[in-house]
């Protein structure tokens, strides 16, 4: 409920459905049987306390009713109405259902009202209705504006007819409108995965069966098919997607919908002509979903994190470009060259495997075949080993790790990228290459413990690896550094007297709940002044990296980054700190973009650490 009002107004419309489902169940059987009562419901068990209950209950619904029509009828919220660029085809609804339904419900509960008020007189003599109505004082009141029993007689039976007709219209419009997230929002939310929410399923490419990505609304599991259904159209998702807000084809709202309706169109041409027949694609130019929409994902969850109802948007996504990729391999152009030095080099950028550890020169940083008895295995991944700005960020680490006597060692030139960026791209069949091949070269070494200072190469190493027989202690680079803050084997001394503002990594943030440790490095480096951006944590917006968009084209007036950006220098900081490599090259970008690059720096916090420790060797520069 913490969007209010609506998250109120919701809760009290949907306990009040709870608490009602005994009248609703009264006043139907009593069609038959004049004086049913539900066992267990008679004054002298829980009627008089239900009877309480439901009568204020009513009360509260119609007030909740009366905020929702203000809502759609008045204030008409942008979320809400679809009024977002990409959300043309909602947008142009009449959401005349949204308000028949607000209308229909204040019908149930005032039918509900009048239904007791005629009871409590023409039943006046009947011993259970008068210890009743002691427990009903708004029905009792209503009793009192009745001016005869004729009159009562007519005010219950007309409300029973209207109080039951509107529920049998309600639950036949049910099944073909929004509102059927009333039946499937709460298995959606039992159902939901419980495996953490930065793993993909590992693809079967051998199995029978086995499909590159999913095309058709038959290719989706029951419960990408559930999560449909499920979708309430409030438009949180949309609202927080970094896609949608730079104005970018993409509106997940408008995504599921579209795949929902192409659904629904399916199973009515199968019913006409009586066979499965052929399934229509539901990607392509004219299809439900444009290529566009699918490329333009930066796969961070905060559609997933925004979700009332737990729907997963980037299975979806990353599924249907499986398709593209492996079945049709039809992608933006400037993925190609992605695609080709990952599988040449084992990176992205492309650059030689020979310069895989040129960032530890003259550092003295042990091999892990030179020193196989290391604790633990520094995995730098290609961000930090790669790209110059970064490569200060993992010196600055090692710098930690030696200051600390930290027994570790690195791969080398033996170290492959994880294949993250191929798997998030849609190319399923290149990561699981790459995985199999990482996996074979750490476990070659006997390894236990990995440390990795790349919330993408945590995500991937530690919830997707274990499929692959990667079953590693993975360490975060901000877990061991807080761990040796605390046993005082590092010392923060210098003061840094600084605007500091942190922005969080989806990956971090979002997809492993790791909010609070960069937080507590920041704040323990003497002088540093951290403020929090208004989108923050799990709200956090991503820099425009993820889900390979790193390796995309970007218009001018639509970057992420530049956004992101923006609302970090809101706070007029002196640094924006990171956490990610990703992360800081787009936040970086984004600086030079906004022509405060003299102004502002982006730096990692572990180089904020290192360059505050008490220590005889100096920080990279």
């Amino acid at each position: 409920i913490g969007d209010q009002p609506a998250g109120i107004m919701h809760a009290i419309i949907f306990w009040g459905f709870i608490l009602l489902s005994v009248q609703v169940i009264t006043m139907f059987a009593r069609g038959w049987f004049p004086n049913f009562i539900v066992p267990g419901f008679s004054v002298g068990l829980l009627g008089g306390v239900y009877a309480l209950s439901k009568d204020i209950f009513q009360v509260l619904v119609l007030l909740g009713v009366m905020v929702g029509l203000y809502r759609w009828v008045i204030a008409k919220p942008t979320r809400l109405m679809g009024f977002l660029p990409a959300e043309a085809k909602l947008r142009n609804h009449s959401h005349w259902e949204a308000v028949l339904i607000l209308l229909f419900i204040a019908t149930i509960m005032i039918s509900g009202y009048f239904y007791d008020a005629g009871r409590i007189i023409v039943l006046g003599d009947d011993p259970h209705v008068i210890a009743e109505s002691r427990w009903q004082p708004i029905s009792l009141w209503l009793a009192s504006f009745l001016p005869s029993e004729s009159a009562a007689s007519i005010a219950t039976t007309a409300s029973w007819w209207i109080h039951n007709l509107v529920i049998l219209v309600f639950l036949n419009l049910l099944p073909r409108s929004k509102h059927f997230h009333i039946i499937t929002a709460i298995p959606n939310v039992f159902l939901s995965k419980l495996e953490p929410m930065g793993r993909l399923p590992k693809y079967n490419f051998e199995a029978e069966d086995a499909i590159f990505g999913r095309s058709q609304p038959n290719h989706f599991t029951w419960k990408q098919v559930l999560d449909m259904f499920s979708c309430t159209e409030c438009g949180r998702c949309s609202s927080m997607c970094p896609a949608t807000a730079t104005g970018k084809t993409l509106a997940p709202r408008q995504f599921l919908l579209n795949l929902r309706d192409s659904v629904y169109e399916n199973q009515e041409k199968i019913l006409k002509t009586g066979t499965d027949g052929e399934y229509d694609v539901v990607v392509g130019e004219g299809k439900a979903v444009i290529d566009d929409v699918i490329w333009s994902c930066n796969a961070c969850r905060a559609c997933e994190e925004a979700c009332p109802v737990n729907i997963e948007y980037v299975d979806k996504i990353i599924d249907i470009r499986q398709h593209l990729v492996q079945e049709q391999a039809r992608f933006p152009e400037e993925l190609s060259q992605a695609f080709k030095g990952l599988e040449n080099n084992s990176n992205p950028w492309g650059i030689g495997a020979e310069e895989r550890d040129a960032w530890a020169e003259g550092l003295d940083v042990p091999r892990i075949h030179e020193k196989p008895d290391a604790e633990y295995l520094y995995y730098v991944g290609c961000g930090g080993a790669f790209d110059s700005n970064n490569r200060k960020t993992t010196q600055a680490f090692v710098k930690i790790l030696k200051e600390a006597n930290v027994s570790f060692a690195i791969l080398g030139k033996d170290e492959l990228c994880n294949g993250e960026t191929a798997r998030r791209l849609g190319n399923e069949y290149l990561y699981q290459t790459m995985a199999e091949t990482l996996v074979g070269v750490i476990n070659g070494y006997g390894i236990k413990k990995i440390i990795v200072n790349c919330p993408h190469c945590f995500n991937t190493i530690k919830n997707e690896y274990p499929e692959f027989g990667g079953e590693w202690e993975i360490i975060r680079a901000g877990t061991l550094t807080k761990q040796l803050l605390e046993e005082k084997k590092i010392q923060l001394k210098k003061k840094l007297d600084k605007n500091v503002v942190y922005h969080d990594s989806c990956y971090y943030a979002r997809f492993n709940d790791v909010v609070d440790e960069p937080r507590s490095l920041l704040s323990a480096i003497p002088g540093a002044k951290v403020t929090e951006m208004d989108l923050n944590k799990k709200q956090g917006t991503c820099c425009g990296a993820g889900g390979g968009r790193m390796w995309m084209e970007e218009d001018a007036d639509k970057r992420v980054n530049v956004m992101r950006t923006e609302q970090a220098l809101s706070k007029n900081p002196d640094i924006i700190a990171t956490s990610c490599p990703f992360c800081k090259i787009m936040m970086s970008n984004g600086v030079t973009d906004k022509d405060k690059d003299e102004e502002v720096q982006v730096i990692d916090v572990m180089q904020l650490v290192s360059d505050s420790m008490e220590t005889s060797t100096s920080s990279p520069s």
